[in-house]
C-alpha cells in the first residue's frame, strides 16, 4: 500500500491495512467500508474507535473463515473427480500393455514375410527407375543419325544437341562404370567434329560468294562464324579464306576503279586525272579510305562483335591494294619539280597516313602493308621536298657567288626559291600539323639562314677581291647586298605568324647591318669631306674648309642618299641615311669645338668658312 495513503488514514487506517493487507483506495476496500460505516452509523448508541476497530476486526475473521470453508468443501469434490480419473487411466494403461504384447508376438511371426516384401518392393522401384533411366538415355544420347545437309539447318541442330549431350554427360563422370561414361563421350565428341568438319566446309563455300564487289553476306553465316568462333583452327581457316577471298576482290576493284571508273564511265577512271598530281593521289587515298570503312561495315557483320581478329583481318584483306598505290604514287612524284605540289602531295600522305593508323589497327605486332607503304610514300615525298628546295638554294648561292649585279639586288633565283617558300608557308597556314612545322623548322628556316650565310660569305670575299673586273665591292656596297637580301626574305615572311620568333631574329640582324652601313657612311663622308677629324694643321684649315663648304653647295659627294640608292627597301635606306648624317654631324661638332678652342682673333678666314654644325645638317 502506498505510504501516502497510509498516513492519510490515521492510526485506523494503518491497523485496518495490516489486518486484512488491501489497500484502502481500491474500490473494493472502500465499498467494504462504506458498508461497514452505515451499518456502525445505524447503531443506537455511538462507539468508541477502538470498539468499532474490534468489531471491524472480528467481522472480517468471520467473513475469512466462512471463505475457507467453502473453498475446503469445493476441493473435496475436486478431489473426487480426480480419483475416478487416476482409476480409469491405470485400466487404459493395462488394456495397452496388453495390446502392445499381442502386436510384438504378430510382428515376430510375420517379420520374415514383411522383410521379403520389402526386398521385392524395393526390386521393383529399381527395375522401374532403371528402365526409366534407359528411356532417359535413349532419348538424350542415343539420337538417329543425320543425313546433314549444309542447306536444311541441320547442322547447327547436331550442334547443338552434342553441346546438351556433353553436358548430360557430365554428371555421370561420377557413377563407377567409368569406360561406358568415356565411351559415350567419346562417341559425343566424335559426332562434334564431323559436325563442325561439315560446317567448315559450308562456311568455306559461302565465303567464295563474298569475292564479288558489295557482299551481303548472309546471316546464316554469321552465326556459322559464331559457332566456329570456340574452335580456333578452324576458325583462323575461315578467317584465312575471308582474307585471301576480300584481298583479291579489293585489289580487283581498285584497279578498276583506276583504270575503268565507274558503271558507263560515273565516276571517271581515276588515272583520268593522272595530269592533276594532287588530285590524282588523293583520289587514290580517298578510295582506299572508302575501301576501308566498307571492309570494316563487312567485317563486322561477319565476324563476332569485339573479335580481336576483325582489325587484323581488315588490315590483311586492304594489303592488295598497297603494291599499285606505291607504283603510281612514286611515279607521280618522281615527274614533279614543283616543290609547292611536293609539299601538297606530302601533307596529304601524312594525312592519310594518320587516318590508316586509326582505321586499320592491327592486334599483332606487325604493321600493316598499308600503313608501312603510306608512311614510306610519304617519307619519300619529304625526301624529295627537301631535295628540290635544297637544288633551288645551291642555285641561288651559286648565282650569289657568280655574279653581282651592279645594282646589287637579289639574284632571280631568290624571287623564285621565296615564292615556293611562301607557296608552303601559306599551306602550314592552313595545315598546322606537327609534320608539317617540322617542315617549317628542319628546311625552311635553315634554308633561309643557309643564303643569309652564304650573302655574307659572298659579300666579305668580294669586298676584299674584285667584284667586277673594273672596281671592288665596297665595304657599303656589301651591307647593302646583304639587307637587300634580308628585306626580300622577312617580307616574303611577314604574313605567317608562326615564324615571329625567327622574323624577330631577322630583323635584329638588320638593325644591325643599318647601324653598320651608317657607320660605313660616315667614314665616306669624312673621307669625301677631308675635314681634319684626326689631326689639324692649321696652314691648311682655310683651303680645307673652303673645299668642304664647296661639297655642301654643289651636294654631291656628300649626299647620303646617293650612296644608299641602291638599298631596296626605302625605309632603310631613310634610317641609315639619317643615322649617317647624325653621327657624322656630331663629329663635326667635335671637330667645330675643337677649332674653335685652337683658333686666335687673327684668324677671321677661318672663322668666316667654318660652318655651324646646325648648318652642316641642314645642308647635309
Amino acid at each position: 500500500m502506498p505510504s501516502d495513503v497510509v498516513h492519510s488514514g490515521g492510526s485506523l487506517a494503518r491497523r485496518a491495512s495490516l489486518a486484512v493487507r488491501l489497500p484502502l483506495d481500491g474500490p473494493t476496500a472502500r465499498d467494504a467500508l462504506a458498508t461497514v460505516a452505515a451499518s456502525y452509523a445505524e447503531s443506537p448508541r455511538p462507539l468508541s474507535d477502538l470498539a468499532r476497530h474490534r468489531d471491524l476486526r472480528a467481522d472480517m475473521h468471520m467473513a475469512g473463515a466462512q471463505m475457507d470453508r467453502e473453498f475446503a468443501q469445493s476441493l473435496a469434490d475436486v478431489d473426487s473427480v480426480f480419483d475416478d480419473l487416476e482409476r480409469a487411466v491405470e485400466s487404459l494403461d493395462l488394456g495397452c500393455a496388453a495390446l502392445r504384447t499381442r502386436i510384438n508376438e504378430a510382428l515376430q511371426c510375420t517379420a520374415a514375410a514383411a522383410e521379403h516384401a520389402a526386398l521385392l518392393v524395393d526390386e521393383r522401384r529399381e527395375l522401374a527407375a532403371r528402365r526409366e533411366l534407359a528411356a532417359s538415355f535413349v532419348d538424350r544420347f542415343a539420337s538417329p543419325s543425320r543425313a546433314a545437309t549444309d542447306a536444311d539447318g541441320d547442322l547447327m541442330a547436331e550442334l547443338d544437341a552434342v553441346a546438351a549431350q556433353r553436358l548430360e554427360c557430365q554428371p555421370l563422370m561420377a557413377v563407377a562404370m567409368q569406360p561406358a561414361v568415356r565411351d559415350l563421350l567419346s562417341d559425343v565428341s566424335d559426332r562434334e567434329d564431323a559436325a563442325y568438319s561439315a560446317l567448315l566446309r559450308w562456311v568455306l563455300r559461302e565465303i567464295h560468294t563474298l569475292a564479288r564487289d558489295s557482299p551481303e553476306p548472309s546471316a546464316r553465316l554469321r552465326l556459322a562464324l559464331d559457332r566456329l568462333a570456340p574452335r580456333a583452327a578452324l576458325f583462323q581457316s575461315a578467317i584465312d579464306e575471308i582474307v585471301s577471298v576480300r584481298r583479291d576482290s579489293v585489289a580487283r576493284a581498285f584497279v578498276s576503279a583506276l583504270v575503268q571508273g565507274g558503271p558507263s564511265g560515273i565516276p571517271r577512271p581515276i588515272e583520268a586525272h593522272a595530269g592533276d598530281p594532287q588530285r590524282y593521289v588523293g583520289d587514290m587515298l580517298a578510295w582506299i579510305h572508302q575501301a576501308c570503312a566498307s571492309e570494316r561495315d563487312l567485317l563486322d557483320s561477319l565476324l563476332p562483335s569485339a573479335n580481336p581478329a576483325t582489325a587484323t583481318t581488315l588490315a590483311l584483306a586492304l594489303d592488295g591494294v598497297s603494291r599499285p598505290l606505291e607504283i603510281r604514287v612514286d611515279q607521280t612524284i618522281a615527274e614533279i619539280r614543283s616543290p609547292a605540289v611536293l609539299h601538297r602531295i606530302a601533307r596529304l600522305l601524312d594525312f592519310y597516313r594518320g587516318l590508316f593508323a586509326t582505321v586499320v589497327v592491327s592486334q599483332d605486332e606487325f604493321e600493316s602493308a598499308l600503313s608501312s607503304t603510306v608512311s614510306g610514300m610519304c617519307e619519300t615525298t619529304d625526301s624529295r621536298l627537301r631535295s628540290a628546295l635544297d637544288m633551288l638554294t645551291d642555285t641561288v648561292v651559286n648565282d650569289l657567288e657568280s655574279t653581282l649585279s651592279p645594282t646589287l639586288e637579289p639574284p632571280p633565283s631568290l624571287a623564285a626559291l621565296l615564292s615556293v617558300i611562301s607557296d608552303i608557308l601559306r599551306l602550314q597556314t592552313d595545315d598546322p600539323t606537327t609534320s608539317a612545322a617540322a617542315i617549317i623548322n628542319d628546311v625552311v628556316i635553315l634554308l633561309l639562314e643557309r643564303i643569309l650565310a652564304a650573302a655574307h660569305d659572298v659579300a666579305t670575299i668580294a669586298t676584299a677581291s674584285a667584284g667586277t673586273e673594273s672596281s671592288p665591292l665596297r665595304d657599303y656596297e656589301q651591307s647593302i647586298l646583304e639587307l637587300n637580301i634580308l628585306s626580300a626574305i622577312v617580307e616574303a615572311t611577314v604574313s605567317f605568324d608562326y615564324l615571329d620568333e625567327w622574323r624577330v631574329r631577322c630583323i635584329n640582324h638588320e638593325t644591325q647591318l643599318v647601324e653598320t652601313l651608317a657607320g660605313q657612311l660616315v667614314g665616306i663622308l669624312k673621307e669625301k669631306s677631308h675635314l681634319p677629324f684626326n689631326q689639324i694643321f692649321q696652314d691648311e684649315l682655310p683651303k680645307v674648309l673652303e673645299s668642304f663648304n664647296e661639297l655642301l653647295k654643289t651636294a654631291s659627294d656628300l649626299d647620303v642618299a646617293r650612296l644608299v640608292v641602291r638599298l631596296q627597301s626605302q625605309p632603310l635606306a631613310r634610317t641609315a641615311s639619317l643615322q649617317a648624317i647624325e653621327m657624322f654631324v656630331n663629329q663635326y661638332e667635335d671637330l667645330y669645338h675643337t677649332i674653335l678652342q685652337s683658333l686666335s682673333e687673327d684668324d677671321s678666314m677661318v672663322h668666316n668658312l667654318l660652318l655651324a654644325p646646325e648648318t652642316v645638317s641642314t645642308l647635309l
